[in-house]
């Protein structure tokens, strides 16, 4: 659905607003990778994680026709899993280091293997409906390894600054 890339665009978008709102002397490298990891943990774990459980929680039959996936009692079991990452995501905003290698680590693993799966789908059943293999199945893909490499620049730079 558009509304989750309008969100990822929305986190860029707010993440160079913010950077560039800063005096150039506090725009460090530290600072820059930490608040690209905010946005990201912001953005595209809490709100778009705030949408899905919206959408698969109020929303069923829509999501259902979308994906082209039978509606099941595991749906709200997901959305549940999408109200937990997306509280996570905007206690990220308060919570640093530690929380934020946590919630990186799960969601990927979570994203990941939603992505493997709606891979399996698409061949083995033949689904290649935009809900199951459209934009949004590459974003979990992409959006993991993006977080992925924020983060580890984020602690590599905390050490860095513990060692110096």
């Amino acid at each position: 659905m558009i509304l989750f890339l309008v969100i990822y665009i929305l986190g860029a978008i707010g993440f160079l607003i913010h950077l560039f709102s800063l005096a150039p002397i506090e725009r460090t490298k530290a600072k820059i990778i930490e608040l690209l990891l905010l946005y990201q943990l912001v953005f595209s774990v809490g709100l778009t994680s705030f949408l899905a459980f919206i959408g698969l929680n109020f929303l069923p039959e829509t999501v259902e026709a979308y994906t082209e996936w039978p509606s099941c009692p595991y749906q709200q079991e997901l959305a549940n899993v999408n109200l937990a990452y997306g509280v996570l995501g905007i206690l990220a905003i308060w919570f640093r280091k530690s929380f934020w290698t946590c919630i990186v680590i799960g969601f990927t693993i979570w994203i990941f293997g939603d992505a493997i799966h709606h891979f399996y789908d698409a061949f083995k059943y033949n689904n290649f409906s935009h809900g199951n293999v459209g934009a949004l199945v590459y974003t979990d893909i992409f959006v993991p390894i993006l977080l992925c490499i924020n983060l580890y620049y984020y602690l590599k730079d905390r050490r860095n600054l513990v060692l110096d």
